[in-house]
């Protein structure tokens, strides 16, 4: 049985799908819910994957407040993943 977690993203990709912040997602690992996450707003993964599917060089992914590269990190009913975005300019 899949892990039920809250997924968090930025205010910037929020606008993308309607400014909600939070989903609830199912997966066994931060991949699976981030994936979970994409097959629901397939418009977010461009902003969070490259071309090969790797998670973008300025997007930073938390599991229960851990900094984690995605991948096969198992995750639990109730856990937390949160996607912040690098900012830049000047």
């Amino acid at each position: 049985m899949m892990a039920r977690v809250d997924v968090t993203i930025p205010r910037m990709l929020a606008d993308l799908v309607g400014g909600q912040r939070r989903f609830t997602v199912d997966g066994d690992t931060v991949d699976g819910a981030l994936a979970a996450l994409v097959e629901r707003h397939p418009e977010l993964a461009v902003h969070l994957f490259d071309e090969t599917g790797a998670m973008r060089q300025h997007v930073t992914c938390f599991h229960n407040g851990v900094t984690v590269a995605g991948g096969p990190v198992p995750i639990a009913d109730g856990d937390a993943v949160v996607i912040l975005q690098a900012v830049s300019g000047g």
